[in-house]
C-alpha cells in the first residue's frame, strides 16, 4: 500500500479521485455541460446574425440559452447580463446601419459592427464569459480556467498595506438563488456586516439597508449597497475575516413558513459567509466575489411550487470589493528585542502569586478582564510557567499591525511547548498564521500513536485556517505520506466532514491532495472500503425501512450480494487497515432490534491465525459524538498506563463513514447487564447475585473467578471515572457489558457531557455514575463491605486524580470540537460540565473526597435499579405481569395469583417491629383474612416493600386508578417508634383504598404475590409474640477484644493541620455482630475538649470507608511538634453506650509536616 516510483511519474487527475464522493452541494456544473450549452449559445448567436428577418425570435433563443448558463450557474445573474440582455431586447427592432461578414469560426467578424444588435449581442458575450470565469474561479478549482495570452496580466504593482489609510468598504450587491420557501415565507431581507479575528468582532457589526424580492431570470436579493466600515486597511491584522449574516423579516401574513405554527418575535438568520480579506499570497481581496452562504436546515426546505432549493443547493452571494491598480500586500513589521528581564525588575510576592495561580489554570476560557490585564503586563516574567503561553495571547489587547511585531517577539523567545499544550493554539480563537505555524511545529514532535489519538480535533483544527495553503495541512499529509494508519484514519476523518455545508469544499480539496499523494495501491484499497460502505449502507437502510416480518428476507437477499464483493477480492474495514474480511459468516450475520436495526456481521479474517471479526454497521444515528467519548477513553486509558495504573479498559474501535451511518466493533464473550440480570426474572436488577454468578458460570475454578472479579474491581473503577467525567448518559442495562472474563464496559454513547434523558421535569439518570448493588457484590465478594470495596475507591480516587492532572489536555481536545456540528458539544456551557467534573483547582485529597462522596451517592441510588428495571419491562414489552416462573417483586421468589391464594376479603396493618438485620428498621405486621379461611394470615413486609408495590401499580395502571402512597420523605431520624407509628396508619389507609379499588387493580397478580406468605414469615413469632413485642437491647460489639487498621493522611500547609481518615480494615466483636464503626479524634493536651472531630457513621461493616478530611487551623509547625493526635474508633449503639473498638497515638514531631504522609496504623487497645 506504500507509494511506489511508478506514483511518482503519474499523472495526477484530482476530478477523477473526487468523483464518487459524495458531496454537500450538487454537483451541477460538468465539463460536458458547459461545452454543450455554450456550443448551443454560439449557435444561436450566429443564427440571429444570419437570419435578420427572423432576429426577433432569434435574439429571444439566445436570451433562453443564457438563462439556462446561468441557471447551470446556480442561477447566478451578474450586472452586465442583466444590462446587456435589456439592451439586447430594446435594440431588436431599431433600423440595422450595415451588415457584416459573418466569420465562419465565429459568431462575429473581425471587421466590427455597426448595428445595435450585434454591439449589443458582443457585450452579452464579454457578460456571459465573464460570468463563467467569475464562477469557475469561486468554486470549480479542478476546471482550469485559461486567458489569451494577449490579456494575461502583467506583473502588478505592490502598495504595503500599512500605508492604506482609506477605510475597508465593499458594495453588497445581491443574494442569487434563493429558494421559493424564503419568497413565500419573507417580506424583507437584511445584512450584518462584521470584521472579525480570533472569533471576536474587531468593531461593531454593521447592518445594511431591508430589501425585498428582485426577479429578472431568477428571483434575487438586491441591495447594490455600499458597506464602509470606520477602519482603515493598514490597522487590519492579517487573519481578517469578512463575516455576512443574513437575516429575513417574516412575512406575518404567510401561512407558507416554514415555522408558521411558531410565534415569530423577531428577524431568524437564514444563512451566513465568511470571507479572509487578505489571501494565502498576503494580497488584499479585490473585484467581484462570489461566496457560497451557508442556510439553516429549517429555512431551506421546498417551497410549495416552483424552484425547490435544498441543503445541497448553493445560495449565492455577490459583493464587488474595490479593484485598485496596484496590488495592497500585507508585510509584517520587524521584530524588536527581548528586553533584559533583569531590567523589568521583580513582581511583588502577591503578584507573583497570583500570576502562578493564573498560569496554573486549566484553561484560558477562565480568564476574567482583570486576569488578562495582568498577564499581559507581566507576560515576559511567565516564561517560566512555559504552559501558559496561550494564556498569555489569548491575553494580548490587540492583534493589529502595530501589536503583532510584539506578539511574534514572545512567541519566538518562548520556550517549546509539548504536543498536548500546543493544541489549544490551534483553537479558533488563534488565527494568527504564524502562531498556528508555531503550534504545529511544536506538536510535529508527537510520535504517530500519538498523533492517531489527537487526529479527530486536528481535522476539525482545519475550519480555523484561513487558506488552505497552511502549516497543519502540509503537516497532516506528510505524516499520512509516512503512515499508513494515519493515511486510513485522516481518510475516513475527511470524508465524513466532506458531509459539512459550511466546510465540506474545504475537506475536499485536502481529501483530494491526500488521494494524490497516497499512491495507486491506498487508494486501491480506499476505493474498495467505499464500496463496501455504499453495500452496507444500502443493505442496512433496506432492512430498516422493512417490515419486521420481512426483515429477515431482506437481509439475506443484501447478504449474497455483499458475499459477492468478497468474492473477487479481500477487503480492509474502514475500523482499522489492520483487519482484512476475506467473506461473511452469512449463516452468524442477524440484525438487532433496536430502533436503528443496525446489521451484526460477522466476517471471516483473512489472517488464518486471526480471530472471526464481528461488527456492527448502522445507519440513521450520528456515530461521531461515540467516536469521541471512545476516543477520550482511549487517551484516559493511555494516561493511566503511563502512570503505571492498569485498569483493564475494553477498547474497541468505531467510526463514522459517512452522514448518519458507521461501523463499530463487537467485543466477543460479552453481553449485556440485562440479558444477565434477566435470567433471573424481569426484576433481576434488583438482585444482588446475578453478575457474580454468571461470572461464576464462565470461571468454574476458584483462581479463575477471583482473577475475574479482580479485572472487574479495576474496570469498572474505569468505568465509573469514565463516565463521570465525559458525563455520559441514558445508562440503562443495554448499555452497559461485561466480559466473561470479568471486564466490564460501556456502549452507545449517544448522550454524553450531562445531557440526560428526561421524563418529564425530571432527569433519568440521577445517580454520578452507574454503581448498583450488584456489582458491589462482586467487588466485596459477598454481601458485606471488604476491604476489597476499599480498593475500588482508592483506585476509582488515583485514576480521577491522575485525569485531573491533565485536566488542560481534554478541555483543548473538546474546545476544538464544539464547531463539529455535534448538538451537544456547542459552546461553553457544554465545555463548562467537564470543567466542573474535573475539578482543576481541587488538591488530590480534597478530589479524593469529592468522589468518594460520588461513589456513596452512586451506590445508595435507587433510580439507577429503577431505570434497570423499566427498560426491562420495555424490552419485554410489558403488558402486564410475567408468568408464574418470573418473580415480580425483588423480594418473592415468583408470582402468585387469585386462583391459587385465594380471594382476599379483608387486608389491614395489625402492628409494627423493630428489628436490626441487616440493619435497624421497622416491618409492619399485615393481617390478611381470605375467603374460605376462618383464621387470618400475618405476612410482614417493610415500608420500601410496599413502596416497591406502588411504583410498580404504577407501571401497568393510570395513576388515577391507584391510591397515593404515604410520603417517604421525613425529617430527622426515620427509624423511630413515632414515624413508625405514624407510617402504620398511613399504610392501613393505604391498604384498605387498594383493596377496594376496583377489580382490575385489587385482584391483580402483582397484588396477590405481594401478600402472599414468605418462608421468613412463618420464621417470625406468632400473634402472641406480636402482642407483647419484646424491646431487647441488641448485642453491642465486645469491647474486650480490639482489632483492625486505620489508614490516614496527615499533610500540612498555610497554617492548617489537615487530617484524612480514608478506611478502616479488619475490626473484630466478640459476638460476630458487625459494628458501626466512627472515628473519633483529638488534638492533646486538650482538658477542654474543644479539639475533638468525628466522622459519619458507617453502618454494619468491619471495613468502613470514609475518605472524610478532619481539620485543625490556626497552628504553627513548631506548635504542632508538641501535640499528640488521638484517635479512637467507637460503634455507635442505639440503647447504651458506644462501644470501644480500637485507637491508636500519634506524636506530630514523627512526622514531616512538609509533604503528605499516607500510612495505615494498626489500632491498639488504649483509654477511651
Amino acid at each position: 500500500m506504500c507509494q511506489q516510483e511508478d506514483d511518482d511519474a503519474s499523472p495526477i487527475d484530482l476530478e477523477k479521485y473526487l468523483c464518487d464522493i459524495e458531496m454537500p452541494f450538487k454537483k451541477t456544473v460538468t465539463r460536458e455541460s458547459f461545452a454543450e450549452h455554450l456550443e448551443e449559445y454560439h449557435s444561436q448567436v450566429n443564427i440571429c446574425l444570419q437570419n435578420e428577418s427572423t432576429q426577433y425570435k432569434a435574439v429571444d433563443q439566445v436570451i433562453r440559452v443564457v438563462k439556462t448558463l446561468c441557471y447551470l450557474l446556480d442561477e447566478v445573474e451578474t450586472p452586465a447580463i442583466t444590462d446587456a440582455v435589456r439592451k439586447l431586447r430594446h435594440s431588436v427592432n431599431l433600423p440595422k446601419t450595415s451588415s457584416p461578414e459573418v466569420n465562419a469560426r465565429s459568431a462575429f467578424s473581425t471587421n466590427g459592427y455597426t448595428s445595435a444588435v450585434e454591439e449589443h449581442l458582443r457585450a452579452l458575450t464579454n457578460a456571459v464569459y465573464d460570468l463563467v470565469k467569475l464562477y469557475l474561479c469561486s468554486f470549480c478549482l479542478t476546471f482550469p480556467v485559461r486567458t489569451d495570452q494577449e490579456h494575461q496580466e502583467k506583473q502588478r504593482d505592490i502598495q504595503v498595506a500599512s500605508s492604506i489609510t482609506e477605510h475597508v468598504h465593499f458594495r453588497l450587491f445581491a443574494i442569487h438563488g434563493i429558494s421559493n420557501a424564503w419568497v413565500n415565507s419573507y417580506e424583507k431581507y437584511y445584512m450584518m456586516c462584521a470584521l472579525m479575528h480570533n472569533d471576536g468582532n474587531l468593531l461593531k457589526p454593521l447592518k445594511s439597508k431591508k430589501v425585498g424580492i428582485y426577479k429578472s431570470f431568477f428571483y434575487h436579493i438586491k441591495w447594490d449597497e455600499l458597506i464602509n466600515f470606520p477602519i482603515s486597511v493598514a490597522l487590519l491584522p492579517l487573519e481578517t475575516i469578512l463575516s455576512l449574516s443574513l437575516y429575513g423579516v417574516l412575512n406575518q401574513n404567510s401561512t407558507n413558513s416554514p415555522d408558521s405554527n411558531k410565534q415569530h418575535k423577531g428577524p431568524e438568520l437564514l444563512g451566513k459567509v465568511t470571507m479572509p480579506l487578505f489571501d494565502f499570497r498576503r494580497v488584499f481581496a479585490a473585484g467581484t466575489k462570489l461566496l457560497s452562504m451557508w442556510t439553516s436546515p429549517p429555512l431551506s426546505s421546498p417551497g410549495p411550487v416552483g424552484k425547490s432549493k435544498n441543503l445541497e443547493a448553493r445560495i449565492i452571494l455577490q459583493i464587488d470589493l474595490p479593484n485598485p491598480q496596484v496590488d495592497v500586500l500585507y508585510v509584517s513589521s520587524l521584530e524588536a528585542t527581548l528586553p533584559d528581564l533583569q531590567s523589568l525588575g521583580t513582581p511583588e510576592p502577591d503578584i507573583r502569586r497570583r500570576i502562578e495561580k493564573l498560569c496554573t489554570l486549566a484553561s484560558s476560557s477562565r480568564l476574567k478582564q482583570g486576569d488578562m490585564q495582568l498577564l499581559w503586563d507581566q507576560r515576559y516574567h511567565c516564561q517560566r510557567h512555559e504552559h501558559s503561553l496561550p494564556k498569555i495571547l489569548a491575553s494580548a489587547p490587540s492583534w493589529d499591525w502595530i501589536s503583532i511585531a510584539e506578539i511574534h517577539k514572545l512567541l519566538h523567545h518562548w520556550p517549546p511547548l509539548s504536543p498536548v499544550c500546543a493544541l489549544e493554539l490551534l483553537d479558533s480563537k488563534f488565527a494568527d498564521t504564524e502562531v498556528r505555524a508555531m503550534a504545529v511545529s511544536w506538536i510535529e514532535i508527537c510520535s504517530d500513536d500519538e498523533l492517531t489519538d489527537y487526529l479527530p480535533q486536528l481535522v476539525q483544527a482545519l475550519k480555523f485556517e484561513r487558506h488552505l495553503k497552511n502549516s497543519l495541512v502540509m503537516f497532516l499529509l506528510s505524516r499520512a505520506q509516512g503512515n499508513v494508519n494515519v493515511a486510513h484514519q485522516l481518510y475516513w476523518l475527511l470524508r465524513d466532514a466532506i458531509q459539512e455545508p459550511v466546510f465540506g469544499q474545504r475537506y475536499s480539496h485536502v481529501l483530494g491532495a491526500l488521494l494524490c499523494m497516497c499512491g495507486a495501491g491506498l487508494r486501491v484499497e480506499f476505493e474498495k472500503q467505499t464500496r463496501l460502505v455504499q453495500l452496507l449502507g444500502a443493505l442496512a437502510e433496506k432492512v430498516r425501512q422493512s417490515s419486521s416480518s420481512s426483515r429477515q428476507v431482506v437481509l439475506q437477499e443484501g447478504l449474497e450480494e455483499v458475499q459477492l464483493f468478497f468474492q473477487r477480492e479481500n477487503c480492509r474495514l474502514p475500523l482499522s487497515p489492520s483487519l482484512v474480511a476475506k467473506e461473511l459468516n452469512i449463516k452468524v450475520c442477524s440484525f438487532f432490534s433496536s430502533n436503528a436495526v443496525p446489521l451484526k456481521l460477522a466476517l471471516l479474517n483473512a489472517d488464518q491465525l486471526g480471530e472471526e471479526i464481528n461488527v456492527m454497521f448502522k445507519v440513521g444515528e450520528d456515530l461521531r459524538q461515540d467516536m469521541l467519548a471512545l476516543q477520550m477513553i482511549r487517551i484516559m486509558d493511555r494516561i493511566w498506563l503511563q502512570e503505571g495504573l492498569d485498569l483493564r479498559i475494553v477498547n474497541f474501535k468505531c467510526i463514522s463513514t459517512g452522514k448518519d451511518k458507521g461501523m463499530v466493533e463487537l467485543v466477543p464473550s460479552s453481553e449485556t447487564l440485562r440479558k444477565i440480570q434477566v435470567e433471573y426474572g424481569v426484576t433481576g436488577s434488583f438482585k444482588d447475585k446475578p453478575l457474580a454468578e454468571w461470572l461464576r458460570k464462565y470461571n468454574p475454578a476458584e483462581d479463575e473467578y477471583e482473577k475475574a472479579s479482580e479485572n472487574f474491581i479495576y474496570s469498572c473503577a474505569g468505568c465509573c471515572v469514565a463516565t463521570y467525567l465525559l458525563g455520559i448518559c441514558d445508562r440503562h442495562n443495554d448499555n452497559i457489558m461485561l466480559r466473561t472474563t470479568g471486564h466490564m464496559f460501556h456502549i452507545d454513547f449517544g448522550r454524553f457531557l450531562g445531557h440526560a434523558q428526561m421524563i418529564g421535569s425530571f432527569r433519568r439518570d440521577r445517580a454520578p455514575f452507574v454503581l448498583t448493588s450488584d456489582m458491589a457484590y462482586v467487588i466485596n465478594g459477598g454481601e458485606r463491605p471488604t476491604s476489597r470495596f476499599q480498593l475500588f475507591v482508592d483506585l476509582c480516587s488515583q485514576a480521577y486524580n491522575l485525569i485531573r492532572k491533565h485536566s488542560s489536555l481534554f478541555l483543548n481536545l473538546l474546545t476544538l470540537m464544539t464547531q463539529s456540528g455535534l448538538p451537544e458539544l456547542a459552546g461553553a456551557q457544554d465545555l463548562k460540565y467537564v470543567y466542573d467534573a474535573l475539578q482543576p483547582q481541587s488538591t488530590d485529597t480534597e478530589a479524593t473526597i469529592f468522589f468518594t462522596r460520588l461513589i456513596e451517592s452512586s451506590l445508595g441510588s435507587v433510580a439507577t435499579k429503577f431505570n434497570f428495571f423499566i427498560h426491562n419491562l420495555a424490552q419485554l414489552r410489558f403488558s402486564g405481569l410475567p408468568s408464574n416462573d418470573e418473580p415480580i417483586l425483588s423480594f418473592s421468589p415468583r408470582t402468585y395469583t387469585l386462583k391459587q391464594d385465594g380471594c382476599i376479603r379483608d387486608a389491614s396493618i395489625f402492628s409494627f417491629q423493630k428489628r436490626y438485620s441487616p440493619d435497624k428498621h421497622y416491618t409492619y405486621v399485615v393481617r390478611i383474612l381470605r375467603e374460605c379461611q376462618s383464621e387470618p394470615q400475618f405476612v410482614f413486609r417493610t415500608f420500601d416493600e410496599f413502596q416497591e408495590l406502588h411504583n410498580k401499580l404504577t407501571i401497568i395502571f393510570p395513576l388515577w386508578k391507584i391510591p397515593g402512597f404515604p410520603n417517604k420523605l421525613v425529617l430527622g431520624r426515620k427509624h423511630i417508634k413515632d414515624v413508625a407509628s405514624k407510617r402504620k396508619m398511613e399504610l392501613n389507609m393505604y391498604v384498605h383504598s387498594l383493596m377496594r379499588s376496583s377489580a382490575e387493580v385489587a385482584q391483580c397478580d402483582l397484588i396477590y404475590t405481594f401478600f402472599h406468605p414468605l418462608a421468613r414469615d412463618d420464621k417470625t413469632e406468632g400473634l402472641d409474640g406480636l402482642l407483647k413485642i419484646p424491646e431487647e437491647t441488641p448485642l453491642s460489639p465486645a469491647i474486650g477484644r480490639v482489632g483492625g487498621e486505620v489508614k490516614l493522611s496527615v499533610s500540612y500547609r498555610n497554617g492548617t493541620l489537615f487530617i484524612m481518615v480514608m478506611h478502616i480494615k479488619d475490626l473484630v466483636s466478640d459476638d460476630g455482630a458487625d459494628p458501626n464503626p466512627y472515628v473519633k479524634m483529638y488534638l492533646l493536651p486538650d482538658p477542654h475538649k474543644t479539639s475533638k472531630r468525628k466522622t459519619k457513621v458507617s453502618r454494619k461493616t468491619r471495613n468502613p470507608t470514609y475518605n472524610e478530611m478532619l481539620v485543625y487551623s490556626g497552628y504553627s509547625k513548631e506548635t504542632l511538634k508538641q501535640r499528640e493526635l488521638q484517635l479512637n474508633v467507637l460503634s455507635a449503639e442505639y440503647l447504651r453506650e458506644n462501644c470501644y473498638l480500637g485507637g491508636i497515638t500519634l506524636s506530630l514531631k514523627d512526622f514531616d509536616l512538609s509533604q503528605e504522609t499516607v500510612k495505615w496504623y494498626r489500632l491498639i487497645a488504649g483509654p477511651f
